[in-house]
């Protein structure tokens, strides 16, 4: 098995920029619609899970298993947080610090995420901070609740774990989080304003300040009544049938 311990080693060799992955496929767009249709009934897996299923705890290592629960049919790395690059990684999204957050006519900027040497230690202590934050029964109330849970996914998102994949993974993962604590994610929704999610966590990445990302998720998240899945929640894995193009949270 490939040890993926340097950026290249993610990549097929004779084809650059395109993710080594289970089917084979070299090229980009065949590739992305793929992993949209392998992905698709893993994620409604999770989301029409029973009530039984939900983690005792809430770590690291549980969410290495939500990645791999989603990604193990295309990417041999699936559960396996990056070790690579070795400086920071950076991805390009618009200036969203400086300019509206709806302004498409905005330049785009550099975002950057740490080193691969630090995701492990920075992730695990996002993860303890959840943790003990959701220990205290004064933060599972909603005015406490849905900052805190914003706070925390934004912080993990600036960890970036995975190579590919965090989003959906994290969207998972924190749908659970709400359901452990008597709360629902609306994914519909969320995945309807999904360049305003996106650059709500940008813009907490670069001010420290997850404003705008509690703000959305006041409008998806809200106290659920049963334990056991939701008309809302079989609507988002109804949702989830793949698009042509592989574009999804």
């Amino acid at each position: 098995m490939t040890s993926y311990d340097t950026w290249d080693s993610y990549f097929w060799p004779d084809a650059p920029g395109v993710l080594k992955n289970k089917f084979g496929i070299k090229s980009y767009p065949d590739l992305a619609v793929a992993e949209a249709h392998a992905v698709a009934p893993r994620m409604r897996g999770i989301i029409l899970d029973d009530h039984s299923a939900l983690p005792e705890t809430v770590d690291l290592d549980y969410y290495r298993r939500v990645h791999h629960r989603i990604f193990q049919d295309v990417y041999a790395w699936a559960g396996t947080t990056r070790v690579v690059p070795e400086n920071a990684m950076a991805k390009q999204w618009r200036d969203v610090v400086n300019f509206a957050p709806d302004d498409r006519s905005a330049p785009w900027v550099t975002y950057r995420y740490p080193a691969g040497r630090l995701v492990e230690e920075q992730a695990t202590a996002v993860f303890a901070q959840l943790q003990h934050a959701l220990s205290d029964p004064a933060n599972l109330a909603p005015q406490s609740f849905i900052p805190t849970i914003a706070r925390h996914w934004g912080q993990l998102d600036q960890v970036h774990p995975f190579r590919e994949g965090n989003t959906r993974s994290q969207t998972m993962l924190m749908a659970t989080v709400c359901r452990k604590y008597g709360y629902a994610l609306d994914g519909v929704q969320l995945l309807a304003r999904r360049e305003e999610f996106i650059g709500a966590r940008y813009h907490g990445h670069s001010t420290g300040q997850y404003g705008r990302l509690t703000a959305l998720l006041l409008d998806t998240v809200e106290p659920r009544s049963t334990e056991q899945v939701t008309d809302q929640e079989r609507r988002w894995a109804k949702s989830l049938a793949p698009p042509s193009h592989g574009l999804s949270l």
